[in-house]
């Protein structure tokens, strides 16, 4: 991906987890791994919707979804 594709994959990748009602998430390209950040309160529901969550941001371009275990956002 390019920065421009990059970007704009970043941003789909967001609107989709929005859509799903994820919040205060923060997402980094480390091409070809979408890293995913979330509140420890965001971390069930994400984990729960793990399997619908990779089949459609892998459609975005990505080819792995990682969510980080060790960082995760202060709120």
């Amino acid at each position: 991906m390019d920065s421009a594709s990059t970007l704009s994959a970043l941003q789909h990748a967001k609107q989709r987890l929005a859509e799903y009602k994820i919040k205060d998430v923060m997402l980094f390209d480390h091409k070809p791994i979408l890293r995913i950040q979330v509140t420890n309160s965001e971390f069930e529901h994400i984990l729960n919707m793990r399997t619908k969550l990779a089949e459609e941001l892998k459609s975005i371009g990505f080819r792995f979804i990682a969510v980080d275990l060790e960082n995760k956002i202060e709120v």
